[in-house]
């Protein structure tokens, strides 16, 4: 699904695209060994974009990004190609983040945070 589209499918079912589990290097990397390496290789959406304002990435529950909460791969984001504006994990990468066009169709990430 495109970026949007796993949004709405994640908030459908009462979460959103990861965000905490992506800011906790602990809870991401477990993420990464446990549950995407084992499957095929593939590209995982995540809840991070710069899609309200290009250079300035926030994750969807609004929390910005810095070098402290991210794990880009070196020389990203890098705005590669046009509309490369919400972020992936990417098998290619060793499932680091990395700006993506938001209209492919890749996996998701779902998160729900507990009240």
């Amino acid at each position: 699904m495109a970026w949007a589209d796993s949004r709405s499918y994640c908030q459908s079912i009462g979460s959103d695209l990861a965000t905490w589990g992506m800011r906790n290097a602990s809870i991401r990397n477990w993420i990464i060994e446990n549950l995407l390496r084992p499957r095929p290789d593939n590209g995982y959406w995540i809840g991070l974009s710069d899609i309200e304002q290009e250079g300035v990435w926030k994750y969807v529950d609004g929390v910005a990004m810095t070098t402290n909460n991210t794990d880009f791969a070196g020389g990203e984001p890098n705005n590669g190609s046009p509309d490369q504006d919400c972020a992936q994990l990417w098998w290619e990468m060793n499932y680091q983040m990395d700006d993506h066009v938001c209209a492919e169709n890749l996996f998701a990430i779902c998160e729900r945070t507990l009240n």
